[in-house]
């Protein structure tokens, strides 16, 4: 996602966020915290452990990261969400590396992180480009078994409606009730084993899991996945 019309966009989105007080997405909360029979995490391996928050926002999940002892590395579209967050950060304490890049475009070495966060993220593609190439990146600053928990849309979200069909399974977004991400392309995910094919080159031991959130209106349905880096 590189149109500076759209980077603009969330740049002024996150700035009218004014309060350093924000509060973790709930799927990230029971991945890291909680305990469920088809989620492996070992807990023990948070502390000292460099994690990258890809795509986000505006560092809500920081605070949670920050407190299970996470080194902080975080990926924006936009310099200007990085510096608004950064700001925010300090007033509270945390301290965390965040960096100009997309999906695509990582700035950071080969097998550089244990895990990865993408909360809403990654399934954003440029225009020209495919989901694969994304992938492709995301496993390049993986370490072997280093960890990535993401969230991915499922084909039938509030989100995708009227969209453009692009083939395989990626959609060019028509209808955005927010007014952000029009003319953005998604990979939606048909089912649990579209997602596996689509993360197998590179990774491994899957646990997908799934949200389906009706909030007055807005139908919210989306994939949660775990998995290994090969």
């Amino acid at each position: 996602m590189s149109d500076p019309a759209i980077q603009s966009q969330f740049s002024e989105f996150y700035t009218r966020k004014k309060s350093p007080h924000l509060y973790p997405t709930e799927f990230v909360i029971r991945a890291f915290l909680g305990n469920y029979p088809k989620l492996e995490l070992d807990k023990t391996t948070y502390q000292g452990s460099k994690i990258l928050d890809l795509g986000y926002g505006d560092g809500r999940n920081m605070q949670l990261l920050h407190n299970l002892g996470f080194d902080i590395f975080g990926v924006e579209i936009d310099e200007r969400i990085n510096k608004l967050t950064l700001a925010r950060l300090n007033e509270i304490g945390i301290s965390a590396d965040l960096r100009y890049g997309s999906n695509s475009a990582l700035p950071f070495d080969d097998v550089f992180f244990d895990y990865m966060l993408a909360c809403h993220a990654c399934y954003y593609v440029k225009e020209g480009e495919q989901f694969g190439d994304n992938i492709k990146e995301i496993a390049r600053v993986m370490r072997a078994d280093g960890t990535v928990i993401c969230s991915l849309p499922m084909a039938d979200s509030y989100i995708l409606e009227d969209a453009e069909n692009l083939g395989n399974g990626h959609m060019r977004i028509r209808k955005d009730y927010f007014g952000l991400r029009n003319g953005t392309i998604f990979r939606a995910f048909a089912d649990e084993a579209d997602i596996i094919s689509a993360f197998s080159p590179y990774f491994k031991h899957f646990a997908v899991g799934f949200c389906d959130d009706n909030y007055w209106g807005i139908r919210q349905k989306v994939w949660i996945v775990a998995c290994k880096r090969r």
